[in-house]
């Protein structure tokens, strides 16, 4: 239905927006930078955001693992002027795109079947191995990075990616993309603990802590063989295949309810749907239409 809840983004949403548009701002093509990511952050956000869920070391030094809630602006700012003292400028990143935007068809049987749609968040080539990666940054208040080998999102975009970028001319001749490099900025203010030589977090008294928080930065590089990729263009079309049977009629759409229901913006409309309430209502007196492909619609290559 392309509905877009009327109020602002104030959650985890809201912060990987800013991060994003930060990074987006930051890594000017090739090896140039822009505006310190933070300072940027700062302006976008604005005034009057609120808080939002974070894991963070308090005052007392004390690690929580549970959730609290933290000024958002100052969340963003920490986690970006952390993130340039951990990675600096990235010398060795060479940045051929940033947040591109594409249009690629998807076959079956030699027939088109859908129009398969996207944004890298950022294309380089590493010049210490020479290389051409796709990035893809991450918020998360924890990182787990055990799924990744098998990310849809990003797996999607390496299936298609060598043809999209071949036909930008980003590629060289007999050059492919070599894999994703995720991205993490995990959503915590620094520890002011004393560290040791190794890093480690010291108590008062110089002993090691128990207690070390894990890693706030972290970089994963997956890689996708052709046969993998072949994998995933086959899920894409299996799933075109399920939508289409949904948008008949042939196949009923059912919800895949969890824990993270709660971070849904459909939450309340969805509750009120299963109590047999007037979720209509809700929809449209909570939400606007948007379409949710506009972006891609004559501004991204075809």
């Amino acid at each position: 239905m392309g509905l877009r809840a009327n109020s602002e983004e104030r959650d985890a949403l809201w912060l990987g927006t800013g991060v994003h548009e930060a990074l987006a701002q930051w890594y000017q093509p090739h090896q140039r930078r822009g505006e310190h990511p933070a300072d940027y952050f700062e302006r976008w956000a604005g005034k009057g955001i609120g808080e939002i869920r974070a894991n963070y070391s308090d005052r007392n030094r004390e690690w929580y693992e549970e959730p609290k809630y933290v000024d958002a602006i100052d969340l963003g700012v920490a986690m970006l002027e952390g993130y340039v003292d951990r990675w600096g400028e990235d010398p060795q990143w060479d940045i051929l795109h940033i947040e591109h935007s594409f249009r690629t068809n998807i076959t079956s049987a030699s027939k088109r079947i859908a129009t398969f749609v996207g944004t890298f968040d950022g294309v380089a080539r590493d010049l210490d191995d020479g290389y051409v990666y796709l990035l893809e940054h991450k918020t998360a208040t924890q990182i787990n990075t055990g799924f990744l080998a098998l990310d849809d999102q990003a797996g999607g975009y390496l299936a298609v990616a060598n043809a999209v970028l071949r036909q930008k001319g980003t590629l060289r001749p007999g050059e492919s993309i070599h894999g994703v490099i995720y991205n993490y900025l995990r959503k915590s203010f620094p520890d002011d603990r004393p560290q040791n030589e190794a890093g480690e977090y010291l108590n008062q008294d110089g002993r090691v802590s128990k207690r070390q928080p894990p890693a706030k930065f972290l970089r994963e590089v997956v890689e996708r063989s052709s046969t993998e990729a072949r994998q995933q263009m086959q899920r894409l079309v299996d799933e075109v295949e399920i939508m289409n049977g949904m948008r008949t009629g042939d196949i009923p759409i059912i919800k895949n309810t969890s824990w993270e229901c709660t971070w849904c913006p459909f939450f309340t409309m969805c509750k009120a749907h299963e109590r047999g309430g007037d979720w209509e209502e809700i929809a449209r007196s909570g939400y606007h239409q948007l379409d949710p492909y506009g972006p891609y619609h004559k501004s991204a290559a075809e």
